[in-house]
């Protein structure tokens, strides 16, 4: 009797021990998941406020979660593959935030075209007798968004008492553009050695044009090399596809063995490193 009741206490004694290790183990995945979404919210909703977008970040951050879920699914059962599974939730995974920084960059690109117009307001502005201050809520009333909108929020943060110069650096720290660094240098140093303002906004705006000149003859240059970036980035895509319709049971051991999973790693690995070197070499800066 005794012997048995010690059996039981044993194992009972072992299971509690295994549950409190499952629990800890749980709350331990369950805190670093939690700080990583408040990271993730966070970070998401600063790049979200930084370019107006009207979106809750709790949502977007809902949104990439089931994006993944979903990749994953199809992945899965496409290919059959647990490789595929991970490799398309990834993808899933990365997609809503790859749409957010495009979106950023494409409004980034407007921008830099909208500062010429800016830079002449300012000067006009300036020339006409009013304050930096005032040919900012100018140009912020006359420009269309995304320029405007910048501007705006300059013009609201000296509102609510935030120095002139602070808001400034504020805005550069905000868009970090090279051009838009150029501007408030230009501002910063004008209100501490004086000068000509507007001549010197004119200078700047031709200066930008300039800039913006040779960027664009620069992109057409490249124009060949960037195609055949995309040609040689799709083509291993093309051509597995292509086998796979020819000959299906050539292309199974790819996706169904161990040396075949290892085999697509190694190549998307250097795909990867193929798409990085390319993108060095067409990208140019001026």
């Amino acid at each position: 009797m005794m012997d048995t009741i010690i059996f039981w206490l044993s194992n009972l004694l072992i299971f509690a021990g295994f549950a409190m290790f499952g629990y800890s183990i749980y709350e331990a995945v369950l805190l670093g998941y939690k700080k990583y979404k408040e990271g993730y919210i966070k970070k998401v909703g600063n790049e979200l406020n930084k370019n107006f977008m009207a979106y809750s970040p709790e949502r977007f951050y809902k949104n990439t979660i089931l994006a993944a879920v979903g990749m994953a699914i199809v992945g899965y059962l496409l290919f059959d593959s647990v490789l595929f599974l991970i490799l398309f939730g990834a993808i899933g995974y990365f997609l809503p935030k790859m749409f957010l920084y495009m979106t950023a960059r494409k409004r980034a690109e407007k921008l830099e075209v909208q500062l010429v117009d800016a830079l002449y307001v300012l000067s006009n502005s300036v020339s006409a007798g009013l304050t930096l201050p005032q040919a900012c809520e100018v140009v912020s009333k006359q420009l269309v968004p995304p320029v405007s909108q910048e501007f705006g929020l300059l013009v609201n943060e000296i509102r609510l008492g935030v120095p002139f110069d602070k808001a400034l650096e504020n805005m550069a720290e905000r868009l970090r553009s090279n051009n838009f660094d150029l501007l408030v240098t230009a501002i910063l140093i004008s209100r501490q050695t004086g000068g000509n303002i507007a001549e010197i906004f004119k200078k700047l705006a031709e200066s930008i044009k300039e800039i913006m000149r040779l960027e664009a003859k620069v992109k057409a240059l490249t124009a060949q090399g960037r195609m055949q970036a995309v040609v040689l980035g799709g083509m291993p895509f093309a051509l597995a596809f292509v086998l796979a319709s020819i000959s299906p049971d050539l292309m199974q051991p790819l996706f169904n063995t161990p040396q075949g999973t290892v085999i697509l790693f190694v190549a998307a690995l250097f795909w990867l490193l193929g798409i990085y070197f390319l993108r060095k070499v067409i990208n140019i800066d001026i």
